[in-house]
C-alpha cells in the first residue's frame, strides 16, 4: 500500500471527536504503518477545559510518530489536496459541517459520524461513509475499507464531488435563489 494520509480538520474540542480519530489511528497503525494521521486545527478559546482536552490528545498520541498535529491553518483547501481521506468525527450534533463539503469539493472521500448535519450531507455508501458517533473501531473499519478498495475510494470521491456540485456549490445556490426570486416576482 502506498503512503496514505487521513486527516481530521476543525477546532480542538471534546465534542469534535479528535480522541476518536486518534484511537482509530492507533488501532490501524500496527496493520498499516504507511497510513499517516493528521490533526489540523487548534483550540479556539483558551478555556481550561479545551486546553485540558488538547493535552489529553497530545498524551493519547504520545510516541505515535504516525500522528501529526498541524495546528491552526488558513490554507485548508491547499492541505486537502495532499490528503487521501477526510474524517469528521463529532460526537454530538452540529448543524452543518462545512469541512465535509470542502472535502467533497476536493474530491476526497469523507468518513463522518452519523449524527446531525452529516446525515443530510452524505448518502452513506454513495457520497461518503457514516459511522456510529464515538465508535473508533467503526471509524477504523471505514478508513481501512477505503485504503484497501481503490474502486470504492474512487466511487465515493466522485459521487461526493457530484453531490457537492449539485447541492452545495455556491453558484448553484445563487442560481436557485435568483430563479426563486424571479418566479415570485412574476406571480
Amino acid at each position: 500500500m502506498k503512503e496514505f494520509k487521513v486527516a481530521i480538520i476543525g477546532q480542538i474540542a471534546r465534542w469534535k471527536g479528535q480522541d476518536v480519530f486518534i484511537k482509530a489511528a492507533k488501532l490501524l497503525h500496527p496493520k498499516y504503518p504507511e497510513i499517516k494521521f493528521l490533526l489540523i486545527g487548534d483550540v479556539l478559546f483558551e478555556k481550561e477545559e479545551e486546553l485540558q482536552f488538547k493535552n489529553h490528545l497530545l498524551d493519547l498520541a504520545k510516541d505515535c510518530d504516525y500522528i501529526e498535529f498541524l495546528g491552526h491553518r488558513e490554507n485548508v483547501l491547499e492541505l486537502l489536496k495532499d490528503i487521501d481521506i477526510l474524517v469528521h468525527a463529532s460526537i454530538r450534533e452540529e448543524p452543518f459541517g462545512r469541512v465535509i463539503i470542502e472535502g467533497m469539493a476536493s474530491r476526497k472521500p469523507v468518513v463522518a459520524a452519523g449524527i446531525g448535519g452529516p446525515l443530510e450531507i452524505i448518502e452513506d455508501g454513495v457520497s461518503g461513509l457514516l459511522f456510529e458517533p464515538g465508535n473508533y473501531k467503526g471509524l477504523a473499519d471505514e478508513i481501512e475499507c477505503l485504503a484497501l478498495d481503490n474502486y470504492k475510494y474512487q466511487f465515493l470521491a466522485n459521487n461526493g464531488y457530484s453531490r457537492f456540485t449539485k447541492m452545495f456549490d455556491i453558484r448553484n445556490t445563487v442560481f436557485n435563489i435568483e430563479k426563486l426570486l424571479v418566479d415570485c416576482m412574476e406571480k
